[in-house]
C-alpha cells in the first residue's frame, strides 16, 4: 500500500470517528469549594465541593451551579467529547498536510 492509501485511509477513519461524536460542548466542569464566615467561629470554614459548568459566551465566562449527578456526569462526557473532537481535527489536518506533501512529491 502506497503512503498516499495510507494516509488517505488514517483520514477516513478520524472523519468515521468525528461523525460518531454526536454531543459535545465547549466549556469545563468543576468542583468549587467556598469559604463560609459562620456565627461564632473565627476562622472560614469550607464548604462543598459544589459543581459548577463554566463556558465563554460573547467573551465572557459563564458559570451555572450543577445539582443533578446525571446532569454532571452527563456535561463532563460532552466537554469531553470536544476535547476528543479537537484532538481528531488537529490530526485531521496533520494528515491533510501530510497528503498535500505527498502529492507534491509525486508531480
Amino acid at each position: 500500500m502506497s503512503v498516499l492509501s495510507k494516509l488517505r485511509q488514517a483520514r477516513q477513519e478520524i472523519l468515521s470517528q468525528i461523525a460518531l461524536i454526536e454531543e459535545m460542548r465547549r466549556g469545563s466542569v468543576i468542583r468549587q469549594f467556598l469559604k463560609i464566615k459562620l456565627k461564632g467561629k473565627r476562622e472560614p470554614t469550607l464548604t462543598g465541593p459544589y459543581a459548577l459548568f463554566s463556558f465563554k459566551q460573547k467573551g465572557k465566562t459563564v458559570s451555572r451551579r450543577l445539582h443533578d449527578l446525571e446532569e454532571i456526569r452527563r456535561l463532563e462526557q460532552q466537554v469531553e467529547n470536544y476535547h476528543i473532537f479537537q484532538q481528531l481535527c488537529r490530526r485531521l489536518v496533520e494528515i491533510g498536510e501530510a497528503i498535500c506533501r505527498e502529492k507534491e512529491r509525486g508531480r
